[in-house]
C-alpha cells in the first residue's frame, strides 16, 4: 500500500484549503450584507455617500475572497510540484 504518500500529500494540502475556507466563510457574508444594505438604500433613495461606502465594502470583500482563492490555487500547485522538497535540500 502507498497510503503514506497520500497521507503526506493531504496533510500538506489541508492547511491552505482550511485557511481559504475560513477566510471565505468570514468575508462573503460581510460582502453580502454590504450588497443587501446598498440595495436597500437604492430602493429608498437615501444617502449617496453611504451607498458608495457599502458598495466599496462589498467589492473589497469580494476581491479578498477572490485573492484568497487565487493564492490557494497557486500554493496547491507549488505543493504538487514538490517545492518543499526542493527547499529542504538547502
Amino acid at each position: 500500500m502507498k497510503r503514506g504518500n497520500s497521507d503526506k500529500r493531504w496533510k500538506r494540502r489541508a492547511a491552505p484549503i482550511a485557511a481559504a475556507i475560513l477566510v471565505i466563510v468570514f468575508v462573503l457574508p460581510l460582502a453580502a450584507v454590504g450588497v443587501l444594505a446598498a440595495l436597500d438604500l437604492i430602493q429608498i433613495g437615501e444617502n449617496l455617500a453611504a451607498l458608495l461606502f457599502l458598495l466599496f465594502y462589498a467589492v473589497t470583500g469580494l476581491a479578498v475572497a477572490l485573492g484568497v482563492l487565487v493564492a490557494m490555487r497557486q500554493r496547491l500547485r507549488e505543493l504538487d510540484q514538490g517545492e518543499e522538497e526542493d527547499a529542504k535540500k538547502y
